[in-house]
């Protein structure tokens, strides 16, 4: 054997012995936790169809219940869900479903027992099925559903757990079937547009020209005879009588006594 074989050899014996030591040392410097003292437990649940995955507190916190929610808590070997609140240790973590062959079934995260952030469900045979939004045990974003071929069918908004926003529905073809909008949970029914009826146009009648007045010798008053103040009547000169013609004077009959 050469000196450089001897060399390499030495060389990898220190350097495992360094490893070793460094590892063994690491190791025992950690604390040691009691079980009791875990914030949260691992914990697994098979049923006849799927097995969850999921994390668990391992001492409940005082929280205040809300009658209008949806808790998720672990007793019993069972992971149940009630409205209003809970008996055993409430769900805290991740939470992951499969199905007995292994494919993913449900996906998503947990605080303190009410779902939070994106969820993802899926078909049996791994298609995606359904992305639900939530916030505190409500739903709140965007919401996708799919068909068991993959296409998507619906796409909408959830606001405080009621459809807000528009919902647009997909035909096979990917192109958008039908749509509605909705305001906390209730349809906007779109306004109905009337349309005006537009009458045939009458016949315009003739336009009649006024006569204007006129005089009696026949000119056209084109002004408006001006009123006579009270002085201009007093000292207005009356025209003189038209003298006339001598009419023969009656002839008185005298009778002669005789």
């Amino acid at each position: 054997m050469t000196m450089k074989q001897n060399f390499l050899k030495t060389s990898r014996i220190i350097y495992y012995s360094i490893l070793i030591n460094f590892v063994s040392i690491n190791s025992f410097s950690q604390k040691y936790i009691e079980p009791d003292k875990f914030k949260q437990f691992n914990i697994t649940v098979n049923y006849d169809e799927y097995t969850v995955k999921t994390q668990m507190l391992s001492q409940n916190k005082s929280i205040t219940v809300n009658n209008n929610l949806v808790y998720m808590w672990y007793s019993s070997q069972k992971i149940i869900e009630t409205k209003g609140g809970y008996e055993g240790k409430l769900i805290h973590g991740k939470y992951t479903s499969f199905y007995l062959n292994n494919q993913l079934k449900e996906q998503g995260q947990i605080k303190y027992g009410l779902k939070t952030k994106e969820w993802k469900y899926w078909y049996s045979d791994g298609k995606l099925k359904e992305v639900i939004n939530w916030k505190n045990g409500k739903k709140n974003g965007k919401y996708f559903l799919y068909n068991d071929y993959g296409q998507l069918m619906a796409k909408s908004n959830f606001k405080n757990d009621k459809l807000n926003g528009r919902f647009y529905t997909y035909g096979q073809n990917g192109i958008i079937s039908e749509k509605k909008k909705y305001k906390n949970g209730d349809e906007i029914m779109p306004k109905i547009k009337v349309e005006k009826i537009k009458q045939p146009k009458t016949a315009k009648e003739p336009k009649v020209k006024k006569e204007k007045n006129k005089n009696s010798e026949g000119t056209e008053n084109t002004k408006n005879p001006k009123k006579e103040s009270f002085f201009q009547k007093l000292f207005k000169k009356t025209p003189k009588s038209e003298k006339k013609p001598n009419e023969p004077k009656p002839t008185e009959n005298k009778v002669v006594s005789k």
